[in-house]
């Protein structure tokens, strides 16, 4: 390399850094800002509520005019509906009074409005002050150090913890909520809406989308779905996107149980109905015996009550065994009665999705990436494993981006400009039961 192309690159990095340094310091005031705009709308909308509860009035449409009247004036000054306006006053009046350690950490320009958002949505169904303060304490470290897509899996959990009624309770009611509803829409469409339990949801949405991907590969003759595809073959044209393929094959399974390469003609993609969904969840032992109500984590993205985790393990073709630090959470080690693909279970139970900063591509659509490339000498070992998406691993191979494994599967990622960043393995997010 050059003298001039050395130059150029030091001065491309120096710009960069700098570059990053600012876009921290915007960020920071920018969510200094935002903070203190819900300020002001908590304040604006505690105004309307003394004004209702002066009022003499029971009637509930008297009663909500104040909150109305003041949604109205704020819509009015920045162009947003009422409707926007309004939740936006809920959102400022609950998290200034409900969580004010996240709103101290917002205010200080350390999280977003998305981390926000993701802390209040999670806390939605919990009532009770005492809870919500738990919950508040114990969430905003994980704001502060995770993205808003992360924070919301972790979220939940928390505010699952700060319960006073167990999920399995709360399950039991609103189980017989379950149903499914059709909404007419215009131009000759409809809307068809289930309300199920979280692991049918998941496995069927999973399912779908599974098939819908080797529909597309078998049209594309790249791939061996129940027919031969002979090399004279012609690929099949089909311009539907996935989300189309999807529709389909849900309208194709509920109507005939068969999923058709054709929705009008009817045509059989043989294999497609022997992909079954794919559904990770991570059981407490305690719960699996029934000494405990501690629920089950859905792949990091919702909660499932004790009983159906049960149900789930007792039909299970086979159980990965996982064994954390009991501290940490960390998974630390995985076995099997059969111990087939071992190493590879215990990186899915690991690392759960992509261990890029932020990413959380889930693992089933991940590569499993040597850290320190094979052939420089690096071991197929879980120290020098890590599961990164496409995108991530081309970043990791092809850009300056570097990473090292600096123990207990936490990687440490440095960017080109020099800065680190560390990715800690999410880890199974309850505390052991050490009450048995």
């Amino acid at each position: 390399m050059s003298e001039n192309e050395t130059e150029q690159q030091e001065a491309e990095a120096y710009v960069l850094s700098e570059s990053v340094s600012a876009l921290i310091s915007f960020d920071e005031q920018i969510a200094q800002m935002q903070a203190a705009r819900a300020e002001v709308l908590a304040n604006m909308g505690r105004i309307a509520l003394a004004q209702i509860r002066r009022m003499t009035s029971r009637d509930s449409r008297d009663r909500e005019i104040p909150m109305r009247a003041v949604a109205a004036e704020v819509a009015a000054a920045l162009r947003l509906s009422d409707r926007t306006a309004q939740a936006r006053i809920d959102d400022a009046i609950e998290v200034t009074g409900a969580y004010p350690e996240t709103f101290a950490s917002w205010s200080a320009g350390r999280i977003s409005e998305r981390h926000v958002q993701a802390v209040l949505r999670a806390g939605e169904n919990l009532t009770d002050a005492a809870a919500k303060a738990q919950y508040d304490h114990e969430v905003v470290g994980v704001a502060e150090a995770e993205t808003p897509g992360r924070l919301r899996g972790f979220a939940a959990v928390l505010a699952e913890k700060a319960q006073p009624r167990t999920l399995e309770e709360r399950f039991e009611d609103a189980d017989a909520t379950r149903t499914v509803r059709l909404f007419d829409l215009a131009d000759g469409m409809s809307a068809l809406n289930a309300v199920l339990p979280s692991v049918q949801a998941h496995g069927i949405f999973n399912r779908l989308t599974q098939q819908a991907r080797a529909l597309k590969d078998f049209q594309a003759g790249r791939s061996d779905y129940g027919t031969k595809l002979h090399t004279e073959d012609e690929p099949v044209d089909d311009r539907r996107t996935t989300d189309q393929i999807r529709a389909d094959l849900f309208s194709d399974m509920l109507l005939t149980s068969v999923p058709s390469l054709d929705p009008l003609a009817g045509d059989d993609c043989g294999g497609l109905g022997a992909i079954k969904a794919i559904v990770q969840v991570t059981v407490p032992a305690t719960t699996l015996a029934g000494t405990a109500s501690t629920p089950a984590d859905l792949s990091g993205l919702s909660l499932v009550d004790p009983e159906s985790a049960r149900r789930l393990a007792g039909t299970a073709p086979g159980w990965d065994r996982v064994f954390t630090h009991p501290v940490t959470g960390t998974v630390v080690s995985v076995d099997r009665y059969r111990p087939n693909d071992q190493l590879k279970r215990q990186l899915r139970a690991r690392d759960q999705h992509c261990r890029f900063v932020g990413c959380r591509m889930p693992t089933h659509r991940c590569d499993i990436d040597h850290t320190v490339d094979a052939a420089l000498g690096g071991p197929t070992h879980q120290h020098n494993l890590a599961h990164l998406c496409r995108r991530h691993h081309s970043v990791k191979h092809a850009s300056r981006w570097t990473v090292k494994q600096v123990g207990d599967g936490v990687l440490e990622w440095t960017s080109p400009t020099g800065r680190s960043y560390t990715d800690k393995p999410p880890g199974v997010a309850f505390e052991p039961d050490l009450t048995g």
